[in-house]
């Protein structure tokens, strides 16, 4: 099983709130797990290795958060929650399509033709 470090953290953070404590030291083994168990169309299947995909924060711009990430990676390894660590590379910029344009701070926002209102 491939997760999403960035995903889960953000998920995570959103479902739990910013400010509750211990919900980032999850067992993503244990809830991968869990999931699988769970669901009625997979009779017998299981988890066999977890792998878990993530940028670097980088020590430079944020010296604090490249320690706080050190620490978790290793604690997933050491704990077994998960097998193996991918590194990919992160790369802060805004996309830009036909619905999002720029705004600040530098994260994308939705636009709306003329004469649509923002929730329709």
């Amino acid at each position: 099983m491939y997760v999403d470090g960035y995903n889960l953290y953000y998920g995570g953070r959103g479902h739990c709130g910013r400010g509750t404590s211990g919900w980032r030291w999850l067992d993503v083994r244990a809830l991968a797990s869990m999931l699988v168990e769970e669901r009625t169309n997979l009779p017998g299947a299981h988890v066999g290795r977890v792998v878990y995909c993530t940028a670097r924060v980088d020590g430079a711009d944020n010296p604090s958060g490249h320690a706080d990430q050190d620490v978790y990676l290793k604690a997933l390894l050491a704990t077994g929650s998960v097998d193996r660590i991918e590194y990919g590379r992160y790369v802060a910029r805004v996309k830009h399509a036909p619905l999002a344009r720029p705004a600040r701070p530098p994260r994308p926002s939705r636009a709306h033709p003329p004469g649509v209102a923002a929730d329709g």
